[in-house]
Formats: C-alpha cells, structure tokens, sequence
C-alpha cells in the first residue's frame, strides 16, 4: 500500500470511527509540517517576548482543531486545507498575546496614574477628591480612551462635544511647562509608563509622578477657570 493510500485508509478510520490510533498516527505525521508553518509566521513576525514554543504550540492547536473538520471523502489535500488553518491559529495566537500584554501595559499605566495622586500629608477626603477627578480627567487625555468613546457613540450631539472637550483638553497641554508637557503627551499619546518617561528625560519614576499630578491640576485649573468665564455672544 502506497503512502497516499495508507493516509486515505487512516482518514476514514479516524472520521468514521473515532478511531484513537488513527488520529495519533495522523497527527505525529503532520506535526512537523505544521511547525514548518508556525517557523515561516514566526522568521517573519518577530515578537521579541513571545518564544519559538509559542509560535509551534498555537500550530498545533490549527492542525488539531483542521483535523477535526476535515473531510477526507471530498479528495482535497489536507495540507492544502490545514495550511490556512494552521496559519490563521498562530496569528490568533500573536493577537491574543498582543491584546494580553496590552491589557496589562494599561493597567499599570492606570495603577501608575492612581499612585501619582497618593499624599499622606493631605485630607483623605481631599486626597480621594483628587484621585478620582485625576483619573477622570485622565481618561479624557487618554488617545485610546478617545477612540473607543467616539466610536461607540451614535449620538451627534454627545460627539460634537467629546470633540470640543478634545480641542480644549489639546490647548491646556499645549500651555503646560516643557517638562509637564512631555509627562502627559508620553504618557497619555505614547502609552510610556512612567519608569520609561523617566528613563528617556533622565529623571527618577517619583519625579515624573510629581509632575504628572501637577500637570493635571493645572490643566482641571485651566478648564475650570474657562467654564467659569463669561460668555461673550
């Protein structure tokens, strides 16, 4: 019995019986080849924190997951058929691993904004006043934060309003000293966590604290002292 035919005789025992041994026998036959195609995804997209054992485990779950929906009677080749299969499970992989890391890069950078606000020498009352009212205010200076809202809005009015808090919120930093200025433009247009920020300005992580909270007060100043104003008309 030739190779094609042997693979055939093991494709029907496996899909018209569930049979055990079938199914091992084909999977360690393609198990190389699918981490062939995990090797070409992982020489062209390079996630320095992801490992090569990532790349070929997400390749397996392709090939196991291709191998259950195979349909061997329809005389389709199954690496033709896994191929896409395969590939698109590693790239489902870096995707999950990209969402991941970015769910926790914003945490801390939310967990970094909180500890920002932290004093010990003031009212706790005063001190949870002003973290709350940062974090908000932060929200709004946050870029992503502004995508998502936008985009989930359907109402023109409650848009056309975002966007004028945006034009206000980009004069306020645009009229920060230098120092506040980059705090909150890396912070909140970058993504850079504060021990970054630091690092680039050559200043310590508790300075860029300071000036991130001080950058924030001033700026919940200046768009209190324009409400306040009167209305010329």
């Amino acid at each position: 019995m030739n190779r094609l035919a042997e693979e055939q005789q093991l494709w029907t025992r496996y899909r018209s019986g569930n049979d055990a041994e079938s199914h091992q026998r084909l999977f360690f036959h393609y198990v190389p080849w699918a981490r062939a195609v995990a090797r070409d995804v992982y020489r062209r997209v390079r996630i320095p924190q992801m490992e090569w054992a990532d790349y070929a485990q997400n390749a397996t779950v392709g090939l196991l997951q291709a191998m259950t929906r195979f349909d061997a009677g329809r005389g389709i080749d199954f690496a033709a058929y896994a191929k896409p299969r395969v590939r698109g499970a590693v790239f489902n992989g870096l995707r999950s691993f990209l969402a991941e890391s970015r769910a926790r890069n914003d945490n801390n950078r939310w967990h970094e904004r909180a500890a920002s606000f932290d004093d010990s020498s003031e009212d706790p009352l005063d001190q949870m006043i002003s973290s709350v009212t940062g974090l908000g205010l932060g929200f709004l200076l946050d870029a992503n934060a502004t995508t998502e809202l936008l985009a989930s809005q359907s109402d023109a009015s409650m848009v056309a309003e975002r966007e004028q808090m945006d034009v206000l919120l980009a004069g306020s930093v645009a009229r920060l000293p230098e120092k506040e200025r980059l705090v909150v433009t890396l912070h909140y247009h970058e993504h850079m966590p504060f021990t970054d920020i630091a690092e680039l300005l050559g200043l310590t992580k508790g300075r860029i604290s300071q000036l991130h909270k001080a950058a924030l007060e001033r700026i919940r100043a200046q768009l209190r002292a324009g409400a306040e104003a009167p209305q010329t008309v």
